[in-house]
């Protein structure tokens, strides 16, 4: 295992636990978890530090649906106005209107996703409670041809991409959602299906190794839950890490603890405690690929 350095070359800020829609094979649906957002206090807190230890990559977003978040364009241009990025975002773009769909446009964001996974309205409401096909649907194609007419015209605008969950439902579909997609997003994306067993990040299936080899995220990731909580990575959806909190302590302090070590050392012995995401985590795989990552990524057309 690479030796880490001395902060987080990535934190992951959960803004708000709070979701608009419930996906059938989300991870949410193994896991119980208090709901809320994240205060300002805290968020500048986290922000402010890592601007004390750049370069620190940010992704806005984990678990909910961060366009819930009254304060998000106001936090991102906190965290781009102090060098902290790239600044990265996922939604399902059920709320992406407006004012706010402007204000993100111009926000200074680099790189945001959304999950959609099929363009088949009867297949997507069947799995995703509460969402609204057309809504979302429309909604990311205005915002995708938004960001195609401001680099026309010389202006910013994020990397975007459109992403699916390979599952089974969506496959005969799938090659049609990433043929569209591809039109209009600078990637599409499909990921593998995890989590479907109860156990935050197993895969079914896919390369086997001899062996257990070491995960890069703890030297790598941090993630922070909306009250402050510290994780792993974006596989700890309900950390039982013992890490502590951000509120009581500095990330770098967490960092450099004593839990983190101890944590890095089984991943570079294999011998994993059981309670721990990380047991029964496959997603360790992507760095012994050739491509880096698991699923499959489609650039534009």
């Amino acid at each position: 295992m690479s030796e880490s350095r001395g902060f987080p070359q990535r934190i992951t800020v959960e803004l708000t636990s709070v979701c608009n829609i419930n996906c059938s094979f989300c991870p949410r649906q193994h896991i119980s978890m208090r709901h809320g957002y994240m205060d300002e206090a805290l968020y500048y807190k986290i922000i402010d530090e890592a601007a004390r230890h750049l370069p620190v990559c940010a992704v806005l977003f984990f678990r909910g649906e961060s366009l819930l978040h009254e304060r998000l364009i106001p936090f991102i241009r906190y965290a781009k106005d102090k060098g902290v990025g790239p600044l990265q975002l996922a939604s399902n773009g059920m709320a992406l209107q407006g004012a706010l769909r402007d204000g993100l446009l111009s926000s200074g964001l680099d790189f945001i996703s959304f999950s959609l996974d099929t363009n088949d309205k009867t297949l997507y409401e069947a799995c995703r409670q509460y969402g609204d096909f057309d809504r979302a649907h429309n909604n990311v194609l205005g915002f995708l041809e938004q960001c195609a007419k401001r680099r026309a015209a010389g202006l910013a605008a994020p990397e975007t991409q459109v992403s699916a969950v390979d599952l089974a439902v969506y496959r005969l579909g799938l090659q049609t959602f990433i043929k569209f997609w591809r039109q209009y997003a600078d990637t599409v994306r499909v990921y593998v299906e995890h989590s479907s067993d109860g156990n935050m990040g197993s895969i079914a299936g896919g390369k086997a190794f001899k062996k257990r080899l070491p995960c890069k995220k703890p030297d790598t990731d941090m993630v922070i839950y909306w009250d402050g909580t510290a994780a792993l990575c974006n596989h700890d959806w309900d950390t039982r890490a013992g890490i502590g909190n951000v509120r009581d302590d500095t990330m770098e302090t967490l960092w450099s603890g004593k839990r983190y070590q101890e944590i890095r050392r089984m991943h570079e012995s294999g011998d994993i405690e059981e309670k721990l995401a990380c047991a029964h985590c496959d997603h360790w795989k992507m760095y012994y690929t050739e491509e880096g990552f698991l699923g499959k990524k489609y650039c534009s057309a």
